[in-house]
């Protein structure tokens, strides 16, 4: 019986995902979906459209990402294959793009009055906007990482800033795809 894999990549303006067959690597079937918020750099998605954004921002939607992975049945519709017989998916994001989401996975911007804060959005690999508390959060993360928890305390108490656990993190969208598939 023949094996198959799903590879799916979210790009920067739309998701593709291809249908393999794994003993001699044929490409069976490819499936695109245009994002349909593409990129967000002027102001946020309706119904929050009088949001407008500072220069240098990009951000994605991840109802783009979710509608992608609803795509992937095509493949599977055009080449015949039984999904029975998928025996892998492999998922692909740029390193960079980051969604914050609570501890249980859900995207901050799907949560009512975050929807409307630009920071709750994925940030894009093109995402170029800094804000001195960002700034800020990243030289204390480099410092953490070269002299352990310790510095980063005392550069915390230095700075005036707090360290406290988030009820908030970070995390590549990868996550929310896989919760949702």
């Amino acid at each position: 019986m023949a094996k198959y894999a799903v590879g799916v990549d979210f790009g920067t303006e739309s998701g593709r995902a291809v249908l393999v067959d794994l003993a001699n690597g044929h490409e069976l079937a490819t499936v695109v979906h245009r994002y349909a918020n593409g990129v967000i750099d002027e102001r946020l998605p309706s119904p929050d459209d009088d949001v407008l954004l500072p220069p240098d921002w990009a951000l994605q939607d991840p109802n783009d990402y979710l509608d992608t992975f609803r795509a992937v049945p095509r493949l599977l519709d055009e080449s015949g294959v039984d999904p029975a017989d998928v025996i892998g998916v492999g998922i692909d994001f740029t390193a960079c793009t980051m969604l914050p989401t609570t501890a249980d996975g859900t995207p901050l911007c799907m949560i009512g009055d975050y929807r409307r804060r630009p920071h709750s959005w994925v940030k894009l690999w093109k995402h170029h906007a800094r804000s001195p508390r960002r700034t800020a959060s990243t030289s204390l993360r480099a410092l953490a990482g070269k002299r352990g928890s310790r510095a980063t305390a005392a550069a915390s108490r230095r700075s005036g800033s707090t360290p406290r656990a988030s009820r908030f993190s970070t995390r590549i969208p990868t996550c929310i795809a896989l919760r949702t598939a």
